[in-house]
């Protein structure tokens, strides 16, 4: 039983309106399609709108408490990918029971998964079996363009270079509607992957430009998942085309203060390398 009422009444009671709580996260329609009992928004959706109201999805969707915990541990798991917190994410992984998750919650479970098989453990084999568990056709478009993203490196990982950029090349034919699609973690995991797939190619003023979309996108929504990654992509660019060192340390230190707040280990030992001149 889906608690309905008590999202509106809080929403009601903060006097805040559906256009101003759905602005950036979802359209007015999704929000309202909701609030009428006619479809649930994608979990991640719903865990910012809860944050806006400041509720959880336990105080939304009171069932048995295995299934709940679940649910609220998936929302952690998204987060924790968000921010690049590997140990966090992976301690929370352990703490869902896949099976009492739903469809929806289950494409969302497997698909930070795979981003964890592909771009943090590089392992093929999982990353192969965990494609077999995903249902492409019924994930939300967010989330299939970030599966898209997340297989271009898969793509790399494996050597077919070939597939992976005819699969970056179809994902930019749609960038104009990944940026104007809702607001989401996997929008910003989409861009900082497609970022970071031009790095690997070397086509590093592409790349600055993907990165400088997902930068933008993060300030408009007044939120920071990978926007640390984001900003080292910049300064990684910036290195080869030589910008100006006070443009690259200002760069690095968003990135630092970003990646401590988030957890983020790898960014941090980069920071760390580079001031001691290991680039």
């Amino acid at each position: 039983m889906i608690d309905v009422e008590k999202f509106i009444g809080t929403r009601k009671k903060l006097k805040i309106s559906q256009v101003a709580l759905s602005k950036g996260v979802c359209t007015q329609a999704t929000l309202s399609k909701f609030e009428n009992h006619q479809q649930i928004p994608a979990i991640d959706i719903m865990v910012t709108l809860c944050e806006r109201l400041g509720l959880t999805l336990n105080d939304i969707f009171p069932v048995q408490i295995k299934q709940q915990k679940s649910k609220d541990v998936l929302s952690n798991v998204i987060i924790a990918m968000g921010y690049q917190n590997i140990e966090r994410f992976r301690q929370d992984t352990q703490e869902i029971v896949p099976s009492k998750l739903g469809k929806a919650e289950s494409n969302s479970y497997q698909l930070t998964q795979y981003f964890a098989a592909v771009m943090w453990q590089q392992d093929t084999d999982q990353a192969q079996k965990i494609i077999t568990k995903i249902d492409i056709p019924a994930l939300p478009s967010t989330q299939k363009y970030a599966f898209y993203a997340i297989t271009l490196h898969y793509y790399l990982m494996i050597n077919e270079r070939g597939d992976a950029q005819k699969m970056f090349e179809d994902l930019a034919k749609h960038r104009e509607v990944i940026i104007s699609g809702q607001y989401s973690i996997f929008q910003l995991m989409t861009f900082y992957l497609l970022a970071q797939y031009q790095m690997a190619v070397k086509k590093h003023t592409e790349a600055m430009a993907w990165a400088a979309i997902g930068i933008d996108i993060a300030s408009k929504n007044d939120r920071t998942y990978f926007l640390e990654n984001l900003f080292w992509l910049l300064v990684e660019a910036g290195d080869i085309w030589h910008n100006q060192s006070f443009i690259v340390n200002e760069m690095i230190e968003n990135a630092r203060v970003i990646a401590k707040m988030h957890g983020n280990q790898e960014i941090l030992d980069k920071v760390s390398q580079r001031k001691k001149g290991k680039k």
